[in-house]
């Protein structure tokens, strides 16, 4: 359709510029062919030059109102998201044991975390991170109704997953149970919506982005954490355990990490992960039906990642592995004879190492199943045949 009107612009003005030349030229005698051909296509230059003109204003003009129409388009659609699945998600009060302090105050420690519905018997996936060391819990939606909630279980330190569960009467409440996304969906690209508290109060906001990567992963502390979502929405300390939203308004993750500096130390802005909501759904699930995930354990309390320079600094001449801190008295590791101060290389043959933290490993292994364990003690190595146990609830 464009294409046409610019083609009748062009013909008319060309036909115009030309009448008129010719015009011109019956009023005085004596013009040469060439003169008369010169000047025609001056004009008809000229009205090119006008028509293009016109056309770009004319296209210029239709781009804005498209870019317009969609940026309000995608406005409404954003805002309806947010009025979908709002009602689905929660702030949590949470309080620990009141405590002394160093300064003799008596002191009720408190967190703020968001969280969402996983089902209509009352559970509520949050983030296990935050409620650490808490032990009341208070779900407020955001129609304002408080109801108590009661701590069934979280995968720490394996993931960041933790259920709650709503202490009420189904006939008082019954939760609106969201509608879950799919991880392979996800693309890079795509515009999401992140829902949670900011800590702003108690109060549910959203902040925009788009995906900077659907599949990723973090170093935290002893782990790397993987299934992760990259975005760019603001992220802020309260929005752990909320949610991340396509413009569909199905929920495609649950709001974890901020990364505030690089590896080295240097500073970044505008970095959050959000984990899979696949990987979220399956450890949540089963924590709801029995209490706990299924997890393996040699019973190690506490490790440290080797580097070449904590191995010099703890003397030992092996510089990759996990160098055993702490170690539960009746576990795996303890009834084989390992003991604090070990170093452990590698389970099944796989390195312990940056790239394969132990938790990592351990992940990967089965309860009650014997694994061939490495192991470095005082210049000496030992290989053992040990069975992880399946974690207690």
């Amino acid at each position: 359709m464009r294409h046409t009107f610019t083609i009748s612009i062009l013909s008319a003005l060309i036909g115009a510029a030309c009448g008129a030349v010719i015009a011109g030229f019956l009023v005085d005698d004596g013009p040469s062919q060439a003169e008369l051909d010169r000047t025609i296509q001056a004009a008809v230059e000229e009205s090119v030059s006008q028509a293009v003109e016109q056309a770009r204003d004319q296209s210029s003009a239709e781009t804005d109102a498209r870019i317009e129409a969609s940026l309000d388009g995608r406005a409404r659609r954003i805002g309806e998201v947010f009025e979908d699945v709002v009602r689905s998600v929660v702030v949590i009060d949470a309080e620990g044991p009141e405590r002394v302090n160093d300064e003799g105050v008596t002191v009720v420690p408190a967190a703020l975390a968001t969280g969402f519905v996983l089902d209509g018997r009352g559970h509520i996936v949050t983030a296990a991170h935050v409620l650490e060391g808490m032990t009341s819990f208070t779900v407020i939606f955001n129609d304002e109704r408080r109801f108590p909630a009661l701590r069934v279980g979280d995968d720490r330190p394996f993931s960041d997953v933790a259920v709650l569960r709503i202490e009420t009467d189904q006939a008082e409440f019954e939760p609106v149970v969201p509608v879950f996304g799919r991880t392979e969906s996800v693309e890079a690209g795509e515009t999401v919506v992140a829902i949670g508290n900011t800590l702003l109060g108690r109060e549910i906001a959203l902040t925009v982005g788009v995906v900077s990567n659907p599949d990723t992963t973090f170093f935290r502390e002893r782990y790397e954490q993987e299934h992760l979502i990259q975005t760019d929405a603001a992220l802020n300390h309260g929005n752990s355990g909320g949610i991340l939203v396509d413009l569909d308004g199905s929920i495609v993750g649950m709001t974890a990490v901020i990364a505030r500096e690089t590896v080295d130390g240097g500073f970044v802005d505008g970095v959050g992960f959000a984990v899979q909501i696949d990987a979220v759904l399956e450890v949540a699930r089963g924590i709801a039906a029995d209490g706990f995930f299924p997890r393996p354990t040699f019973g190690v309390v506490q490790e440290r990642l080797l580097t070449p320079t904590a191995a010099v600094q703890l003397d030992l001449d092996v510089s990759e592995g996990a160098f055993l801190i702490e170690l539960e008295r009746r576990g795996a590791f303890a009834r084989a004879g390992i003991r604090p101060g070990d170093v452990l290389l590698n389970m099944n043959g796989v390195p312990i190492n940056a790239e394969t933290p132990y938790l990592n490993a351990l992940a990967q292994l089965q309860p009650n199943v014997p694994v061939l364990v490495h192991i470095h003690r005082g210049g000496e190595e030992y290989r053992l045949s040990i069975a992880p146990d399946l974690r207690a609830p």
